[in-house]
């Protein structure tokens, strides 16, 4: 192998390192975070159903948490080869053209990467206007919170999931060369 490759491999293996780790660490914090709701709601129904004062902004914090969980996972479900889909046409594809099985591989996960890549891009403008406006979401005087960190989510795990598909496509191209 020469130095270069050596390199190349090293440098790959790297980044693929850092994405697992971040991925990973995002995966996480959405894991804590649905255990933290999950306590929440049960700390709120027994407030309800025992003292008659549930906690304030319960509905609101899962509405957007549900969001947050969701961006905050998806990279890695995705890093990690568990997400739907349906890859019956690829197989019978690769069976029988490894070349053109390759080709809709990769325009797939380019694809993927084309799509995570415009929400991030659609979603920050709305993320600023959010925290230089103060936005919040909830009753005035009752219960509020501020909506930019969870558009923010949106965009990191956007951000995250683009360079997943772009990860994956590369180590694509790497199988398909040392076939």
């Amino acid at each position: 192998m020469s130095a270069a490759r050596i390199t190349e491999v090293g440098a790959r293996g790297r980044l693929d390192r850092i994405a697992d780790a971040v991925m990973g660490g995002a995966n996480v914090v959405a894991t804590l975070w649905i255990l933290g709701l999950m306590v929440l709601i049960v700390c709120d129904i027994l407030g309800r159903e025992t003292l008659g004062h549930p906690i304030a902004g319960v509905p609101e914090m899962v509405k957007f948490s549900i969001v947050g969980i969701v961006f905050l996972q998806i990279s890695h479900t995705h890093r990690k080869g568990e997400m739907i889909r349906s890859d019956g046409i690829l197989g019978m594809v690769r069976g029988r053209w490894p070349r053109a099985a390759l080709a809709l591989e990769l325009l797939a996960q380019l694809c993927g990467a084309a799509f995570a890549g415009a929400l991030a891009w659609a979603v920050w403008p709305k993320v600023v206007r959010a925290f230089e406006r103060g936005e919040m979401e909830g009753v005035q005087g009752h219960f509020t919170l501020p909506v930019w960190p969870f558009l923010f989510l949106i965009v990191l795990g956007s951000v995250l999931l683009a360079a997943s598909f772009l990860l994956t496509a590369a180590a694509e191209l790497q199988k398909h060369r040392n076939a």
